[in-house]
């Protein structure tokens, strides 16, 4: 069994604009794979021979939390392959509101990115949207780390990370990116031994030479879990670092594609990790 934990698609009316947005903010750093489109996902996780991916929205304003819960509402039934998180501004005043509903959809989880959302991720207001999502005990999934289409901005920065680990402990908190890409020396040394998980999403690669993230997986070796970011990276090319890795053994393999996300978000007929 496969699962993505880290995917991205937008509604199909404003899909084509929204790859075009972020391409042209990362100044040619990225490509994308996919056009954006659930359709377009569905095809790339058959390609990949891969069974479940976890799409993760961000409401990049206050208004769009609503929204984005209708249109889960709309898809999330359209196919038990993909398992939806939500997502809530912390300056959207109806955020009480949206987690309830949140959880009374059953989506297990919310996505935060900081500084795409344009809030200081360790910020009173986004701790009070933390603590009520907590209340029913959501998962917490953060991009980690510094972002390089938007220079200069650390809302997202592992420091503030550290900050939110130390505030919330034993909280249900995934990290995106190994915890923040290119920074595993200093987040060896703030939160390398912190009880968070951690996808591989966008740093694969990276993570494969770097020593410094080679020992935060070893340490960490039961709380990390595949995922691709996907547009932003190909499916079929992920799987394929991790099968045809001669580094990691089958149960390591195992872990990163299905054991350990198992752990944390319940797919129905999957049984924990």
């Amino acid at each position: 069994m496969i699962i993505d934990a880290h995917t991205h698609i937008y509604p199909d009316a404003v899909a084509g604009r929204a790859i075009k947005t972020i391409l042209k903010n990362a100044g040619g750093l990225v490509e994308a794979h996919t056009n954006g489109t659930y359709d377009h996902l569905m095809s790339s996780m058959d390609r990949a021979g891969i069974d479940y991916s976890i799409v993760l929205p961000v409401a990049t304003n206050p208004g769009q939390g609503r929204g984005i819960l209708q249109w889960i509402k709309e898809l999330q039934n359209s196919s038990g392959r993909m398992i939806f998180f939500g997502s809530v501004h912390p300056y959207d005043p109806d955020y009480k509101v949206l987690i309830k509903e949140t959880n009374e959809l059953g989506i297990q989880g919310l996505k935060f990115h900081p500084s795409y959302q344009g809030f200081p991720g360790d910020s009173k207001e986004a701790y009070r949207v933390y603590e009520e999502a907590l209340k029913y005990d959501l998962i917490l999934y953060f991009h980690a780390g510094n972002d390089t289409s938007l220079p200069g901005c650390d809302f997202s920065g592992i420091v503030r990370i550290s900050n939110i680990l130390q505030d919330f402990p034993g909280s249900k908190i995934v990290l995106a990116h190994g915890g923040g890409e290119d920074e595993w020396e200093k987040i060896l040394e703030l939160y390398g031994d912190k009880k968070c998980y951690y996808d591989l999403a966008f740093v694969l690669e990276k993570m494969k030479t770097n020593e410094y993230a080679r020992e935060l997986f070893n340490r960490n070796e039961d709380r990390f879990f595949f995922g691709t970011d996907s547009p932003w990276r190909e499916q079929k090319k992920y799987v394929s670092l991790i099968k045809d890795s001669e580094v990691l053994n089958q149960e390591q393999k195992d872990k990163l594609f299905f054991k350990n996300i198992l752990k944390l978000v319940k797919i129905p007929g999957c049984m924990p990790g």
